[in-house]
């Protein structure tokens, strides 16, 4: 009997160590399941952080986007965490996306222009019959361009606007010409002639992108275009001669300025599209009919100077013509920018602005001018941008 009271209580003790074993072993299997858990929450972690770094790293990656992309890799749960249910619901991907942004981007832009079109020239005729021409076109000039461009908080409308300013380079000629008329007249008759352009042009539009986001997005465009193109040309005449003991100079100077005034609704679109991680191809091009008046406004002085005895004459007259007519204006620019950083690039591109019927020829606007002018040339341009409101 004694021995069988031993073997119960040896069987008891064996159970009871069974039953800690057991529990233990749960508790193992438990914290083994809690740091398999960890580990894979960890690795999730590292992956976010990941992405958000490359994110915030991209050329043209605004600093709000930056700061969304760095929220969502730091605000997965730390491996710490004894919970892997809260752990999981904290995941960022279980959140929607914030609004995004509006953004603010701003130019400057300048460069060499080329004047063309129809010929610019200016006859002349002698006392003798000897003719010429002065070749007017106008010689290389400049134009320099700022403008803006604001995208709205969460939508994809944009409203943007423009101005330019150009100058085509100045030209002239003179030419003198000796006559000798009957009764023993002889003197010298000299021609000269100058010419010179210059335009601004400014326009406020709408824009809907249509394609892609931010910075690179294709947007069309409506709006409002108002340009001037003036134009000032003058001409002289001089005769100067003697017969007699009598000495003469009869001159004649003619100062004209034509311009095109006008205004009218502007369609366009204009576009990026990135390659090469930091580069891009930048595109635009617009049309417009503008109405308004085209303008001439000439003045005409004529001076005698004879003598002995010493005789002056001088007299000044203007003219002035004004009318309505439309203007057909059109642009396009294509090149290439660099993102020097997520904000700033700079860009390389060609311009070409055409005018159709800039001067009327009906009437006398179009005294010494051509109809239809186009300017073109290269232009360097600096871009930034920045998080708006």
């Amino acid at each position: 009997m004694p021995a069988t009271g031993a073997t119960a209580g040896e069987l008891e003790d064996v159970n009871a160590r069974l039953v800690q074993l057991e529990r233990q072993n749960a508790a193992i299997r438990k914290e083994n399941a809690a740091l398999r858990e960890n580990q894979r929450l960890l690795d999730e972690n590292n992956r976010l952080k990941s992405l958000g770094a490359r994110a915030s790293s991209e050329p043209g990656r605004t600093s709000s986007q930056s700061r969304q992309a760095e929220f969502a890799s730091t605000s997965a749960p730390s491996p710490r965490s004894r919970n892997p249910l809260q752990a999981y619901a904290a995941l960022p991907i279980k959140a929607l996306p914030p609004e995004a942004p509006g953004q603010f981007r701003a130019w400057i832009e300048g460069g060499a222009i080329w004047s063309g079109g129809d010929p610019v020239f200016n006859t002349y005729s002698s006392n003798n019959n000897v003719t010429g021409v002065f070749d007017l076109t106008p010689k290389v000039g400049w134009e320099t361009a700022i403008g803006f461009d604001h995208r709205f908080a969460g939508s994809p409308w944009h409203i943007n606007g423009q101005f330019r300013y150009g100058e085509g380079g100045k030209t002239d000629g003179t030419r003198t010409i000796g006559f000798l008329l009957p009764g023993g007249v002889t003197g010298t008759q000299t021609f000269g002639a100058a010419y010179k352009e210059t335009h601004w042009l400014a326009e406020l539009a709408g824009g809907h992108a249509t394609a892609g986001h931010g910075p690179d997005a294709l947007q069309l465009k409506a709006g409002l275009r108002i340009p001037e193109f003036p134009a000032r040309s003058s001409d002289s005449n001089v005769q100067a001669g003697t017969a007699g003991g009598l000495s003469t100079t009869q001159s004649i100077f003619d100062d004209t300025r034509a311009s095109s005034l006008g205004a009218g609704p502007l369609i366009g679109l204009e576009g990026s599209a990135r390659f090469a991680r930091q580069w891009s191809f930048d595109y635009s091009g617009d049309v417009a009919l503008l109405l308004g008046r085209q303008q001439s406004q000439i003045t005409t002085r004529s001076l005698f100077i004879g003598g002995p005895p010493l005789t002056v004459f001088d007299q000044v007259a203007t003219g002035n013509d004004r009318q309505f007519a439309g203007v057909l204006s059109a642009d396009i620019q294509v090149g290439v920018s660099y993102w020097l950083t997520q904000n700033l690039k700079l860009g390389a591109s060609y311009r070409l602005d055409t005018f159709i019927n800039v001067f009327n020829e009906t009437g006398r606007s179009n005294s010494g001018f051509t109809p239809d002018r186009y300017t073109h040339g290269p232009r360097v341009t600096l871009t930034g941008q920045f998080d708006a409101m």
